[in-house]
């Protein structure tokens, strides 16, 4: 009977841990939706790293996984988003950031991981194009405005 609860519990947790990466799976292959992934090996890869004008190297060395899913398909923007916040949601994610401006709504989500990881969300949505940054890694909040120099 142990060996049944165990493995059931197994089986919750690890289905928790991916129930986002299902929904860049379910994503993955749909018109007017394109998925990146990005591992901790190309990440050691990369000796110099820029995002715009920003050197981020020293943050990608502490990424274990980046995912990226744009989406420009109206009809399936409203979808995504629903699914994307309804899993921050239910997995306790903190909203950190939240801006709305001229009909672009940006959120950022965290969630404090086993092992000192952080999972961060950006959710970008503007008319016509939605844009989802998932972020795991051993990176902090301190991390992050260090990058922006705020």
């Amino acid at each position: 009977m142990k060996k049944i609860i165990i493995l059931t519990l197994m089986v919750g947790i690890a289905t928790l841990c991916n129930a986002q990466d299902a929904l860049f799976r379910k994503y993955d292959n749909v018109k007017g939706v394109t998925t990146v992934y990005v591992s901790k090996a190309m990440f050691s890869m990369m000796p110099k790293l820029k995002a715009g004008d920003i050197n981020i190297s020293k943050l990608a060395g502490k990424m274990d996984k980046l995912q990226v899913l744009t989406c420009d398909r109206a009809s399936l923007i409203n979808d995504i988003r629903n699914e994307a916040t309804a899993y921050y949601d239910r997995e306790g994610f903190e909203n950190v950031m939240k801006v709305n401006e001229g009909g672009e709504h940006v959120t950022i989500y965290m969630k404090a991981r086993q092992h000192g990881l952080n999972e961060f969300a950006l959710l970008n949505a503007e008319k016509g194009e939605l844009e989802i940054i998932n972020i795991l890694g051993k990176i902090t909040l301190k991390d992050i405005r260090n990058l922006t120099g705020r």
